[in-house]
This record gives structure tokens, sequence and C-alpha cells, in this order.
């Protein structure tokens, strides 16, 4: 007889796990007030005071009620019943291990006190009314469990795990906002993870809180905390990135596998090899999932194609910035070197436990680089090559992985299909090669017709293996090309011309109305057809409304579409897929963008295209980052194809978004696919637009000097043609650049000199005039000459008079407002600079806002609103500190300065 008494949450009895009704009213008050004593004596006195809520009725019918009530809690319990008499009162006598009181207490004794929180089920008690029995009994126990609940939280932060603690510390001090050590351990969780400018806030919050609510100022402990956080010195241990695929639902078989794998841990680098098809990668991602919370820094993935044949294999420096941003880095502070950022990578990850699962290597030399170096890390590598150079110099593990044995693959068979189905499947196990990807295939094609015998499906894999006989491609791989061709003719004619088609879109994944814009379908009936695909098992939604398949089958797709697309078919379906990429940005620029794009001539999309629209700027950014990759490899394939036109155009019209969101690194190559594009075209102008471009997104990248030789050769350029404008920008770029290398002299010459330049022009337009004009403002106040920057400032104002332009008058209201403030009039700089802010709100420039921000705060300074100084710069210092900016140190040295009241 197993007896457990639980008090930590309602009050529960379980005599051999099932639950005893404890009756209603004075008995549950009875038996809580003596478990919360475990074996302690406790007087009739003090359970009389608990009964009856310190208003007990005469003391003689007091103790005969008591008796009457233990007697009625007894018979309740019955064998499960502890409560012993003694003389002058009650205990509960029990095994301490029954309790879960005691446990909780025996494992915090120990530190362990992960396990200890692990017994709270909620409120302690909830289901017990008694105020006597909550305000004498309950408050002190649920003490023990909030100063548990902070030791478990500070040996978290101590072993880095900050970033998962925010979410819960965030509840945690909402639920209990008077108690400071949840504050502080907010503060640092935010701070440790990267979130300066929010772990101020939270500072700025309790303050207020503490001083509205109890008339009291922060303790000693929370004080220091944010001295730590103002001064920079808390260590920021970035991100806990979270990586991994989603597993197969129905992991079969292996076991042996995974037994060897268990075995190989003892180095810190392993590889799964094997043919393809085999489930390399299924057998990888199931078992990384299964050992990831021996990694608490978390698990980083990459596929890296090493096998694609449609695709390049990743770069290493691709892999390195996808790491790189898991762990913290912002996309435009990934350095460019590949030595550097796999140096970086090594740094990051040197004293933190990740798991690392590199997919799909096609080599050794494809891995090195993304190697941890000597760690607590462990590599898992899976690929079709043995990587000998590993084994030999890095001391690789290897596990070669074979096809399913009959048994695996019969009870493969039998978890999707069911056992009384699948019966004898041995005919069918055998064309399928012991191949997971074949046998999943096959099961979905199954699963599709219930009332269809397996023979039949024998019958007719049979048939379509005779056809394909004269493949001399090996066992398994006639195989699994069996299994795709008898699947793909199970198709409809629409779903399986989708599927073609699929091999020739660029990847890495598609989405419905790309895949409606490659195929020239109506959206419904895409889905439709994507839809059947899934059903198939040919197409899988590796996340919501993204769609992908395996590299094997990306291939049979691609040569399906050689087969039986024409040439003409295959570039329309390229081409439809261009212009739909194409023409979203268009209309994003064209709706969203203050500074739109403006066409010679206005492309037009082929029949068919269906372009993607979205209302909000939000949706925007979510669907640029959705569609990153997919971008990328459009406007590779668009070039490798000579689809010219489309290739500049999508890397010019794309720009402000990379702008706005990045990383910058991954797109300098498209910069010079797009300038040799255009050049071919015979679009110089835009040649010229493209080093310019280049030139702005490396002073983004902070390679100022890089900057200033594409400014120049840009300028040449536009010289060459004539074209004023051009080099205006070109020398105002180069001015800009200027001042971030802290040369302002130089910087107002040369602003000047593209201002005189631009007047000198005869087409000049007051437009162009003014975007001069405003840089020589920007190099008058950086060298002090605050009164002739106004009158620049004055004239900007007359020049763009009927010219509404977000991007520019934020830009001319923030130029105003920080001459104002250099020149002491705070109030008309704070009204300038709060303006400016709303105009870069519908631009979507966030270091912009920044900008004014951090002049908008100087300015509530001066006006001795320290309150909202310190608001705005916080607001500052959370941008700067997202994009690792240096500017964040400015801020913070601000926010430092910053008086308490």
């Amino acid at each position: 007889m197993a007896v457990e008494y639980r008090v930590l949450g309602p009050l529960e009895v379980l005599l051999d796990g099932v639950l005893v009704p404890v009756p209603a009213g004075r008995c549950r008050v009875l038996l809580a007030t003596l478990l919360l004593r475990p074996n302690q004596f406790v007087s009739l006195d003090v359970l009389i005071e608990r009964l009856w809520e310190g208003e007990p009725p005469s003391s003689d019918r007091a103790h005969k009620t008591l008796q009457m009530v233990v007697t009625r809690l007894r018979q309740a319990l019955g064998t499960a019943s502890c409560v012993q008499t003694a003389r002058g009162g009650y205990r509960a006598s029990l095994d301490p291990s029954a309790l879960d009181l005691a446990r909780f207490r025996s494992l915090v004794s120990r530190g362990d006190f992960a396990t200890a929180l692990g017994l709270w089920r909620g409120p302690m008690l909830s289901d017990i009314r008694s105020d006597a029995l909550h305000q004498h009994d309950v408050a002190p126990v649920t003490e023990e469990w909030l100063l548990a609940l902070e030791r478990r939280v500070a040996a978290d932060l101590a072993a880095g795990r900050a970033a998962d603690l925010v979410a819960e510390l965030r509840g945690l001090v909402v639920a209990h906002p008077f108690r400071e050590a949840f504050w502080a351990q907010l503060m640092l969780a935010l701070a440790e993870s990267g979130q300066q400018a929010q772990a101020l806030s939270a500072y700025q919050e309790v303050r207020t809180l503490l001083a509205d609510e109890l008339g009291v100022d922060p303790g000693a402990d929370l004080r220091s905390v944010h001295q730590q956080v103002l001064s920079g010195s808390v260590r920021v241990r970035g991100p806990v990135p979270r990586q991994l695929p989603v597993a197969v639902p129905r992991f079969i078989g292996r076991s042996a596998e995974l037994g060897a794998l268990g075995s190989l841990t003892r180095g810190s680098i392993v590889a799964i090899t094997g043919t393809a098809g085999v489930g390399k990668t299924t057998l990888a991602v199931h078992w990384a999932r299964e050992i990831a919370s021996r990694f608490p820094d978390g698990q980083l993935y990459v596929n890296l194609r090493g096998f694609d044949q449609h695709r390049a294999p990743m770069t290493c420096g691709d892999a390195l910035g996808r790491f790189l941003e898991g762990l913290g880095v912002a996309p435009d502070r990934v350095p460019a070197d590949l030595d550097a950022a796999a140096a970086l990578y090594r740094s990051l990850v040197a004293d933190r436990r990740i798991l690392v699962l590199l997919d799909n290597a096609r080599d050794a030399e494809h891995v090195r680089p993304l190697l941890p170096g000597p760690s607590s890390c462990l590599v898992l590598i899976t690929s079709r090559d043995r990587l000998t150079g590993l084994v030999v110099n890095e001391g690789m593990q290897q596990l070669a992985l074979d096809v399913l044995s009959h048994a695996e693959a019969h009870a493969l068979l039998v978890s999707r299909l069911g056992a009384e189905r699948v019966g004898a499947a041995d005919e069918l196990i055998k064309w399928c090669g012991g191949l997971p990807l074949a046998l999943a295939i096959v099961a979905a094609r199954a699963a599709q017709s219930p009332s269809l015998p397996l023979s039949a499906l024998v019958a007719e894999l049979a048939d379509e293996r005779t056809r394909l006989d004269t493949l001399d491609t090996g066992d398994a791989a006639t195989s699994v090309r069996t299994v795709f061709q008898w699947s793909y003719q199970q198709l409809s004619p629409s779903a399986a011309r989708m599927f073609r088609l699929i091999g020739v879109h660029p990847g890495p994944d598609i989405t419905v109305p790309a895949a409606a814009s490659l195929a020239g379908l109506p959206v419904e009936e895409t889905l439709a057809c994507v839809r059947e695909l899934v059903r198939a098992n040919l197409l899988v939604e590796h996340v919501p409304g993204r769609f992908n398949c395996h590299d094997l089958l990306r291939v049979y797709a691609a040569d399906r579409a050689a087969a039986e697309e024409s040439a003409e078919a295959r570039d329309a379906a390229l081409e439809r897929t261009f212009d739909h990429y194409l023409h979203t940005l268009i209309a994003v620029d064209a709706n969203h963008h203050a500074r739109h794009r403006q066409f010679v001539k206005e492309p037009v999309p082929l029949p068919g295209t269906s372009p993607e629209a979205f209302t909000e700027l939000e949706a925007v950014h979510d669907w640029f980052r959705a569609e990153r990759n997919v971008l990328r490899a459009v406007i590779a394939q668009s070039e490798a194809h000579g689809f010219d036109r489309h290739t500049w155009q999508l890397v010019w019209i794309a720009f402000d978004l990379v702008d706005r969101i990045g990383p910058w690194q991954d797109w300098m190559w498209a910069l010079a696919s797009a300038e040799r594009a255009a050049a071919r075209a015979g679009e110089l102008e835009r040649a010229a637009k493209m080093m310019f471009l280049e030139a702005v997104a490396v002073a983004r990248l902070g390679r100022y000097e890089h900057a200033a030789r594409r400014f120049a050769e840009s300028g040449r350029a536009y010289a060459e043609l004539g074209d004023v404008p051009g080099q205006v920008r070109c020398q105002s770029g180069l001015a800009w650049t200027l001042i971030l290398r802290d040369r302002p002299h130089e910087s107002l010459k040369t602003a000047q000199a593209a201002l005189d330049l631009q007047r000198g022009d005869a087409s000049a337009t007051n437009e162009l005039i003014s975007m001069a004009l405003h840089q020589v403002a920007e190099g008058l106040i950086f060298v002090g000459e605050y009164q002739k920057a106004l009158e620049c400032c004055a004239e900007l104002e007359t020049l763009r008079q009927g010219i509404e332009n977000p991007y520019d008058s934020g830009h001319e209201a923030m130029t105003r407002g920080a001459i104002l403030v250099r020149l002491d009039e705070f109030g008309q700089a704070v009204e300038l600079l709060n303006q400016s802010i709303i105009w870069f709100n519908q631009v979507g420039s966030w270091s912009d806002i920044a900008t004014a921000q951090r002049w908008l705060g100087e300015a509530y300074l001066g006006l001795g609103d320290f309150v909202r100084a310190r608001r705005v710069w916080i607001e500052s210092l959370e941008a700067w500190e997202y994009h690792q900016h240096p500017n964040a140190e400015v801020v913070r040295a601000h926010l430092a300065a910053l008086p308490e009241n």
C-alpha cells in the first residue's frame, strides 16, 4: 500500500495512485494544518484556532466538535489516514517521502531547485477556505517556494540561460510586483541577452512602482544591478539558438544505430554517412532532439546543400553568417572575411555547450571552418562522402548508415498503414530497397487508397521497374527512382505539372502564391495541387505556409521537367517566377517607400504571374525575412539564365528592404551581379547606380575606405555619362563617409563642392539641390557652424515647398532640431525632433529614428525633463544594441550621466 499526501497545490490524498476523497470544510482544514507540520505535535488550541478562524464556540463544545471532525476524517481516509492522537493534541504520522512538502524541502537542501519546484501544482491549498491557515501556515511555505525559485533562476543565470529566463521573469514580476529580487534578475537576464535598453526600462518601471505604491526607493541590490547595466559591465551572453528542424513524428527503428551514436559521443565530432535517401538527416535530427537537453546553450543547424544538382552548395561564409546571427551577432556585424567570421564563431562557442548539426556536407573542406575547435560542443555531420580528412586530422568518429532492415521497414509501414493492412509486405519492401524515403512515399500512396490491396501496389511497382531496368545507377538508386516514377504517375495532370515545375524553381522552398506564379495558375487551383503533392509525400510543409522536398525529389522533378516541358515552357516558368518576386517588390516599393523607384520603361509581368500585396509595413518585413534566401537564389538563377533585366531590377528594388532589415553581408555579391547584369544590358546608368548602392552598403558595414573608393568609382561612371545628379549623389555619399570617419571639415568641403556642382547644372531640380544642401547642413553642425547650418535649413524649407516625402521631411526636421539643441533652444528642438520621428515611422527607418531619439534625449535633458530624456534614450539604446552599433556606447554614456531624479 502506497500513500501520498499533497499540499503543494490543491489538497490531495492518493492511495496506490487513486485519489481518496477528503470531506470539505473543517476536515480539510484539519488535515492541511497537520500535514504542514509533519510528524509534529499540534495542540488542540492551535487546531481550534484554525478550524474556527479565531472565533471558536465554548471550550467544551469546541473540543467535542474537533473530536467529531477527527473521527469523520479518519473514516473518510480509511487506511490512508495519518492522523494520530497525542496527549493534548494530534499529529500527522507519516513517512517524509510520502509528503510532497517534505520532499520539496529535502530537494532544496540538496540544491536541486528545479526538481523541487516541479512538485508545485499551483497555488498552495487553493481549495481550502481558511484565512488563518493561509496567513499563518501557507504564507511561510510560499516564501520557501519563492526563495527556491529565486535560487533556481540565479543558477540558470549563472549557467548562461539568460535569454530563456526573460519571459518567465516578466511573468514573475507581474505576479510579485514588490519582490525586488525578481526585478533584479529580470534586469540581469535582459542585459545578459543583449537587451540593455529593456533592462533599464524595467528599472524605471519598478522604481516608479515602488515610489507610487510604497513611497520608497529601490533597495541596494536593485540599484547595484542598475549601475552594472549602465556601466556596461554585465556580460552579454547572447541568445540561446534553437535551430533544429522538426523531427519525424513517427520515427521507427534504427535502435542499433542510436545505440552506436550514444557510444560515439565521447568525441566532439560525429558523422553519419551513407547513400542518398537512406535517412541520414532523419536519424540525425531525431537523435539531436533526443540529446538536446545535454546542450543547454543551444543547438545550431544548417543544410549545406552539398549534393544539390540545381543549386551551388552553401558557402562556409553563408553558414557562418547564419550561425553568428543565431548566436546574437547583428547581421551587419558579421565579418566579411571567412577567417575572421570563423574566429568569431569559435570565440562565441568556446565556453558554451552547443550541439551543431551540419547537414548534407559535400566533403571535409566544406565543414572544416564550421568546427568549433576544442570546446564542450558536439558536432554532428551528415554526408554522402566518408569525410576521411576529418577522421585523420580532427578525430571524427563515423557511423555508416545502411538501408533499413526488413523488420524496420515492416515496422515503418505498420506505423503508417496499420498492422492489419500491411500483413506480409515482403515484396513491397523489396521494391523500395529498404530506403526510408521510398517507403514513406509508398505508404502515402497506399494511405490515399485504403481499399487498394498492397499486392496491387507491388504489381504497379514491378511494372514501373521493368521500364527503368536500363538504369545502371545501382539497386538502391533504381529502387527510389522506381518509387518516384510510380508515385508521380498517380498524380492528377495539374499536380504532376506543378511537381515538374518545382524542379525549375530556384528554391530552397516555395509558398503557394509563388507556386501560382511558377505554374501560371490561380491561387485556389495551386493550393489544391500543393495539397495533393503533400498527401503524396512529394512535398513537405516544413514551416507553416512554406513547402520543400528532399533533394532527390527535386532532382527527379527537374528531370521530369526537362523531359516533359519544352525549353520555352521552362523559360516561361522561370520568368514568371522572377516576375513574381520583382513585381511583389515593386508593389512594396510603390506603396510603402517614400522614395520609390522610377523606371524609364515600366516592366510588365508575364500573364499568369500573381505578385503578392501587403497593407501593413510589418507584413512586408515579415515576408522579406521569410523570402530572403529564396530571393538570393532567384537573383543568382536569373543571372545564370541570362535574365539580366530581372537581375539588376530585383537588387535595385530590394535595396531599401535590405538596408532596413539586412544583413548586408548576404547581399554584397548580389550588388556585384546587378552591376554586371546592368552593364551587359546596356543600362550604364543603372550599373553606376549599383556601384553607388554598394558604397552605401559597405559604409553600413563600417568599411569606410572601401565605401569611399566605390563612391569615387560611381562618380566617375556618372561623369562619363554626363549625369550631374549622379555625381552629386556620389560626392554627398563621400561627404557622409567622412563624417562617419570623424573628418567633419573634409566632409563639409566635399559637400560644398557637391552643392556647387548641382547649382551649376541648368537642369537641376529643387529636390536634387535640397539633397546636396542637406549634406552641407550636416557638415556645418559637426564643425560647430550652427547659425550657418540654420541658414541652410531655411533655404531647404523654401526649396522643398510642395514636395511631400516623409524620408526627406524627417531628415530636415531632425537636422533643424539638432541645430537647436546645440543653440540651447530646447523647446523648439523637442517639437521638431518629435515630428521627425513621426515622419521616420512612416518609412520604417530604424537608424534615423534612433538618431532622432538621441538628439531628442539631449533636448529633454536641456529642459530638465530627466524622465522623458531617460525614456527616449532607452528606446534609442534598444535599437543601437539590437544592431550592435557603436552608437550604443554613446547613448549608454548619456544614460549613466543622467541624474536619478
